[in-house]
């Protein structure tokens, strides 16, 4: 079933309603729907309802709400994920995941070796909807938050604030597996919030990656022996504590 993302108040009222114009552009064009098609409606907020395409033109489209709005559970545990930004392509399909998994929230940081045309403060409207595109592909409850994008100091302290575990991928001695040091900490990752940090292609300078580390809340793990990508580094940390957390 399609799933259309909407605000709290057009979910929750009564009948039948026009789509804003982005959204009836998002259910004409790109999911080619149908009148009588039935589609989901959600909010990013755990809640959605059911709807039926009322009518469809080349400027408008119409749903009629159907049944009650339901309650959709949190994803297991509430992930951060602060990583620091990567090449277009790769960051761009980076984020379309980390929404499919359940991230809770990202952190885009400029680190040393980072190339992006980003300046701190930025949310570029590009990853804006991406993360909702993605949402609605995948039907989940909860919208993925992005923060706007800091430089080195201000994901230090983001971090150190986090009131949780941070898990450092890491190649540095004393680095534990990463299924070794999730399972020591599974209660945490049930019941607050957990934060992974992962570097750009070029990996962290050497005096960030040892103020990371220094952080009280900093746990380095290491992914394997192989040299992973930066995409799949941050992907496999996030389903690895997802999983654990169930």
């Amino acid at each position: 079933m399609h799933s259309i993302l909407v605000a709290t108040e057009f979910l929750s009222s009564p009948g039948a309603a026009a789509l804003g114009e982005a959204e009836a552009h998002h259910l004409r064009d790109v999911l080619r729907a149908r009148v009588g098609d039935e589609v989901r409606l959600l909010d990013g907020r755990g809640s959605a309802r059911a709807a039926r395409v009322a009518a469809l033109s080349r400027r408008a489209a119409e749903v009629e709400r159907l049944g009650g709005v339901l309650a959709l559970p949190p994803p297991p545990a509430r992930v951060t994920l602060f990583q620091c930004i990567a090449k277009p392509a790769r960051m761009d399909w980076l984020l379309e995941k980390a929404v499919e998994l359940g991230v809770s929230r990202i952190v885009p940081i400029l680190s040393a070796r980072v190339v992006a045309r980003v300046r701190p403060g930025e949310t570029p409207d590009r990853w804006r909807r991406i993360l909702d595109a993605a949402l609605c592909q995948c039907g989940g409850g909860w919208a993925t938050g992005l923060a706007p994008a800091v430089d080195w100091p201000g994901a230090l302290a983001q971090m150190n604030e986090l009131g949780g575990p941070v898990f450092v991928g890491s190649l540095a001695p004393g680095a534990q597996p990463v299924g070794e040091a999730l399972l020591a900490r599974r209660d945490a990752l049930r019941s607050g919030p957990v934060g992974w940090l992962v570097g750009p292609e070029g990996d962290f300078a050497p005096e960030e990656l040892a103020s990371a580390l220094a952080l009280p809340n900093a746990v380095p793990v290491t992914l394997g022996p192989n040299v992973l990508r930066v995409e799949t580094a941050a992907l496999c940390g996030v389903s690895a504590t997802l999983a654990l957390a169930l």
